[in-house]
């Protein structure tokens, strides 16, 4: 099994990225997922904050710290022993390649190679993650993403993915349409017309 979803898209950086700019995106994410942003909303978004909030953490422990990131980064295939690392767009290789639970993965078939894409892919797990990485693990196995904005007046950031058509796991034709819900959070009272 490997995973589609790798640390450095829950931040939203680059495997290259250099040590601050991995602080700046965490930072950043933790802000957008604090509970007064959150107050009054659905289930759903609860639900998907609390995943984003838990990856982000668990990205930011791994990420921050030299060593283990040297470790994960060869683990995932960005890094090679002499070789520096692989381009951004490749996407994590090797075996048994997971964040933890709760997770998305896809079955080997559906990451290696071929001449021709497979007909049928598996559907990540897209909740809980933002939509710049949304539209990178989606694209990764071939799906077309559509946003649908469930916030009327929306703060001018990125957002937080909280529902998905079809579900995780779904196997569905390659190039189909992968319908997202994204949160954002409300502007403040008054800020919305004044825009």
């Amino acid at each position: 099994m490997s995973s589609l979803v790798t640390w450095y898209d829950v931040l939203g950086v680059l495997p290259d990225a250099p040590p601050e700019d991995i602080r700046e995106a965490w930072q950043a994410r933790k802000a957008m997922l604090q509970p007064g942003l959150l107050a009054g909303v659905s289930p759903d978004v609860l639900s998907a904050a609390e995943q984003a909030r838990q990856a982000v953490e668990e990205a930011w422990g791994v990420l921050a710290d030299p060593a283990a990131r040297e470790s994960y980064d060869q683990k995932i295939g960005f890094a090679r022993p002499g070789e520096g690392l692989a381009a951004p767009w490749r996407g994590p290789s090797g075996p048994d390649v997971s964040l933890g639970r709760g997770w998305s993965t896809a079955d080997e078939e559906s990451l290696e190679p071929y001449s021709d894409p497979p007909s049928r892919v598996m559907v990540p797990d897209v909740r809980g993650l933002f939509y710049r990485a949304c539209m990178d693990v989606a694209g990764r196995v071939g799906l077309h993403v559509e946003p649908v904005r469930l916030t009327a007046h929306p703060m001018p950031v990125e957002g937080l993915v909280v529902g998905q058509t079809p579900a995780a796991g779904d196997r569905v034709h390659h190039a189909s349409r992968l319908t997202v819900q994204l949160w954002h959070p409300s502007e403040p009272d008054g800020a919305a017309g004044s825009g």
